[in-house]
């Protein structure tokens, strides 16, 4: 999934440049072809397709993800990973064949995830539960920090704890395989500490994973009219109607797949797994991602920092073509582009957002 741009990245996120084309975890490569990369042993490029938008479509492609260009898929509209997935599923049926032999791993363009072997082990594993046992599978992260910018998901206190045979080899820890008992949104930093004193909840990694025969089955019950459009748009795909797949689309809900199916899914299990995971959703992330400096800085770009500590200065252009000072500061991120200036308190990353609102309602040429 590659739909999104990434507000909480403003400045540097940008329509046409959109958060996983951008080096947040690697100075030397994008989000999504980190992404790809991650994939390639165990799923070949020519069974990997890149959902996004219709803007995003050739940005996408001329970044050389290592995809062919007939994978990367434009959605007709914004329709939220629902219509995201319900149009992949379309996809898939329509060049692969019967739903009951397609198993669909769905993952994210713009994670920082690891180690690689550990994160493809926790992938067989997971395709192994849903091919077995008839299932939608997530994966769920051991929480490192009560962190309130996540969903989670929660298990049943009589859960058994056991753990895949599959997943132990070539892992270092073997991942587990646990009934769902519920998905809870993004919670308060309070609720988040007591979600981790429990022991029974992972954050959601946002991946998941289902023979399209079981995903068509159980969306037909938990959403009917999804369940249709998707049946319906395979039909528009194989006659080639392109007017009427749009058409199909545009009706469809603009929701969650949380909300539209695994809210309400009766089949649903979470793959336990100790990997390194990261949703790198705003400037603070990078605090994270990226070594910092002995007072716990992180620069990018050669700023120049004095009497500062803590904060994130990322200067785009680059030293040559923009001088950066920051002086006396803390905890704050200084992102510097070549039209733009954001100052922020890592704290309040995830407000970046309401500058790019504000923007929008300008009509603002820096969007």
């Amino acid at each position: 999934m590659a739909g999104g741009v990434g507000e909480r990245f403003w400045p540097l996120s940008r329509q046409a440049r959109p958060k996983q084309l951008l080096n947040l975890d690697d100075p030397r490569r994008c989000l999504l072809l980190e992404a790809v990369e991650r994939l390639v042993p165990l799923i070949p490029p020519e069974r990997i397709l890149v959902v996004t938008g219709k803007a995003l479509l050739e940005p996408i492609r001329a970044a050389q993800v290592g995809v062919p260009d007939k994978n990367v898929l434009a959605e007709p509209l914004k329709r939220n990973t629902a219509g995201c997935l319900a149009y992949a599923a379309a996809v898939a049926a329509t060049r692969f064949g019967d739903p009951e032999k397609i198993t669909m791993a769905v993952v994210t363009a713009d994670h920082r995830i690891g180690p690689p072997a550990r994160f493809r082990a926790t992938l067989e594993t997971a395709l192994g539960a849903a091919e077995t046992r008839n299932a939608l599978v997530t994966i769920g992260v051991r929480p490192a920090r009560p962190e309130p910018g996540y969903g989670y998901i929660e298990v049943a206190e009589s859960a058994e704890r056991n753990t895949s045979p599959a997943s132990a080899a070539g892992s270092e820890t073997a991942a587990q395989v646990l009934p769902v008992l519920q998905f809870r949104e993004k919670p308060d930093r309070a609720t988040a500490e007591t979600f981790l004193r429990t022991g029974r909840f992972y954050w959601n990694s946002g991946m998941f994973f289902w023979k399209l025969g079981t995903f068509l089955s159980e969306m037909r019950t938990a959403s009917p009219p999804i369940h249709q459009a998707i049946e319906d748009m395979i039909q528009a795909l194989a006659d080639g109607n392109a007017l009427a797949l749009e058409r199909l689309f545009a009706g469809l809900p603009d929701i969650s797949i949380d909300c539209a199916l695994l809210e309400k899914a009766k089949h649903r299990l979470v793959v336990v797994s100790d990997l390194i995971w990261d949703d790198i959703g705003a400037w603070d992330a990078l605090a994270r991602t990226f070594p910092p400096d002995a007072a716990g800085n992180v620069a990018i770009g050669d700023p120049i920092l004095v009497d500062s500590s803590d904060c994130i200065v990322y200067n785009d252009p680059g030293a040559a073509k923009m001088a950066v000072g920051v002086v006396g500061m803390q905890d704050v991120a200084v992102i510097v582009t070549g039209d733009a200036v954001l100052v922020v308190p890592k704290q309040r990353a995830q407000d970046v957002k309401e500058i790019v609102k504000a923007l929008k309602a300008r009509h603002a040429p820096q969007l």
